[in-house]
């Protein structure tokens, strides 16, 4: 089981990507959010986006003033939540500097069991029902 907490109507996890690199980051918990997504330097500066134009790209809206972004499917070796281990997952990065944004999306989420405890400002994430 990991935890973490409620601020100001948000909820930052820590999580661990694996790709040429291992990189502890903080992402936005957003159960609005179909997609995991986040720039592409967060995680691996050397990447270049030539290397996976090839890859299956979508266009979101709403990141940039309402305006949609190119976002590529990138496979990660290992993503981790907290203290759970989530395998390998696949996530969507952008190569446009205006997304500063880590978004943990639905796409991730709904792997996991998650409890929100409003008395006490936190938020539980569970791997399965055995450690629930």
């Amino acid at each position: 089981m990991y935890s973490t907490n409620i601020r100001d109507n948000k909820c930052l996890a820590e999580c661990i990507t694996v790709s040429t690199d291992t990189n502890m980051l903080h992402f936005i918990v957003d159960t609005g959010a179909m997609f995991t997504c986040c720039n592409y330097s967060l995680f691996d500066v050397h990447l270049k986006e030539e290397t996976i134009k090839r890859n299956e790209t979508k266009y979101l809206g709403g990141f940039v003033k309402g305006f949609p972004v190119t976002f590529y499917k990138y496979s990660l070796k290992q993503f981790t939540i907290g203290t759970i281990d989530m395998g390998e997952q696949d996530i969507w990065i952008t190569f446009d500097k205006r997304v500063t944004d880590t978004v943990l999306g639905m796409d991730i989420l709904k792997q996991v069991i998650m409890i929100t405890n409003p008395y006490e400002q936190k938020i539980y994430f569970c791997k399965d029902a055995d450690d629930y």
